[in-house]
């Protein structure tokens, strides 16, 4: 009976000592686990409360296209010149203007220089302000020099080979109504230094001019004031007899055209 008892007693000790070391070791292992963070989803907001909306569906922006350009005619401007400085057919100039001859302007005369590209909407991406609206620029004509004429261009934008002729010649023999008129019917050249001349060795030496296409200039024999499009020989006497050949010679002294005075 003693026995028994003492075999009782020793495994209500085991049985204890196991229990407290398991409860031990449980609470050992929660203190040394870290606590992870729930994750939570935020989505910022303005200062006003207002939810901001989901960036791809904010509208695109389209730029304004600006508008014609008004130019004044000032002394000394041609269509041609003109149409060169704002790189435009001169055809389509005189068409929004209702022109009909392009050597016909008048000082103070208001020209619609029309929009050449339209500006294509572009959409502004959502981390971009819109870029503000360009404004059009009046692009100023070329300057004219001390003798009256427009200082070149620094290039020329082709608009074909030149065809220079020579168009007419009117009032022969008389210094006061005589005067020559040379034609381009093909893109822009200089006629720095061109000569036109007949068999009597009468030489008229062209300046520093660009002709442009489609227009003409005239040399007067006598005195006067030149404009891009009439230049004055200023001699006191007429130069070109009627059934004479006029030739017209470029810088390089190659024959362009030759003409019979009527």
């Amino acid at each position: 009976m003693r026995a028994r008892t003492w075999a009782i007693f020793i495994g209500v000790n085991i049985v204890v000592s196991a229990l407290v070391m398991l409860t031990i070791l449980f609470i050992w292992n929660r203190r040394q686990a870290p606590t992870a963070p729930t994750p939570t989803a935020t989505r910022s907001q303005p200062a006003t409360g207002e939810a901001s909306p989901p960036p791809g569906n904010q509208p695109p922006v389209s730029p304004t296209a600006p508008g014609p350009i008004v130019y004044t005619v000032r002394s000394g401007d041609t269509l041609g010149a003109i149409a060169q400085t704002y790189n435009i057919p001169i055809g389509d100039l005189m068409a929004v203007n209702g022109l009909t001859d392009p050597n016909v302007l008048q000082v103070g005369q208001t020209l619609i220089i029309p929009t050449v590209a339209p500006l294509t909407p572009t959409a502004v991406p959502p981390a971009q302000a819109p870029s503000e609206t360009p404004s059009a620029e009046t692009v100023a004509p070329p300057e004219a020099d001390a003798g009256g004429l427009p200082t070149p261009l620094p290039t020329l934008t082709p608009s074909g080979p030149p065809l220079i002729e020579i168009g007419q010649v009117l009032g022969s023999d008389n210094l006061a109504a005589e005067v020559v008129i040379v034609r381009n019917r093909g893109g822009a050249i200089s006629l720095d230094r061109w000569t036109l001349s007949d068999t009597e060795g009468n030489i008229y030496v062209f300046p520093a001019l660009t002709l442009f296409a489609d227009t003409e200039v005239r040399i007067h024999t006598a005195e006067g004031t030149p404009t891009p499009s009439d230049l004055y020989w200023g001699r006191t006497s007429a130069a070109w007899d009627g059934g004479e050949l006029l030739t017209l010679r470029d810088a390089a002294d190659n024959v362009v055209d030759t003409y019979i005075v009527p």
